[in-house]
């Protein structure tokens, strides 16, 4: 579906005109939430190798999360997150072991170049009107819409709550289904 066949979807369950001006709040609002919750393939971004500098890189303005980093020369020992304080107070090293998020740079304990796979936000459907998103789950954008309408007119937001969650777990669940080489055992 498209933004404005999922704020009509909204609208129609809703059994509402008069909230019309409002149904692009709840989308983004539900966008909002989505990007808190859900990390699947989609999402992710290469980061091509990087120079650390001062211990620190920038991520682009899109990025919202890390999956996994790793020096550009140890390809096979990723980086590890830890808290800010313990970065800095781990010392500098040759090539980095560890980082942490420091506003809007990634801090390392160490240089030289960094590479990975980041997880980019959801493209806003206010911008792009179709995503990769509406058109493979637009009940995520139907049902966290309700929820946030519900919340809107005081009523009870529960079921549609509950619903969002749901898919946004199935979304996540199937994305991890077939993480790693299939193994064959025997019985």
């Amino acid at each position: 579906m498209n933004y404005t066949e999922i704020q009509a979807q909204i609208a129609a369950w809703l059994n509402r005109t008069d909230l019309n001006s409002v149904i692009p709040q709840f989308i983004a609002l539900t966008e909002e939430k989505m990007n808190r919750q859900l990390r699947v393939r989609n999402m992710e971004i290469a980061l091509a190798p990087t120079a650390i500098v001062d211990n620190r890189i920038s991520l682009p303005a899109n990025v919202i999360d890390v999956k996994v980093l790793w020096s550009t020369n140890y390809p096979n020992h990723p980086i590890k997150p830890q808290a800010l304080e313990s970065v800095i107070n781990s010392g500098i090293g040759a090539s980095p072991t560890m980082y942490a998020h420091n506003g809007a740079q990634l801090q390392f304990n160490g240089g030289g170049e960094v590479e990975g796979v980041l997880y980019q936000r959801i493209p806003a459907l206010a911008s792009s009107v179709t995503n990769w998103l509406s058109t493979s789950a637009p009940s995520a954008y139907l049902f966290g819409g309700l929820a946030e309408a519900m919340l809107y007119m005081g009523g009870d937001a529960s079921v549609w709550s509950q619903r969002f969650v749901n898919v946004i777990d199935e979304l996540n669940g199937n994305d991890k289904r077939y993480n790693g080489p299939l193994v064959v055992r025997a019985r």
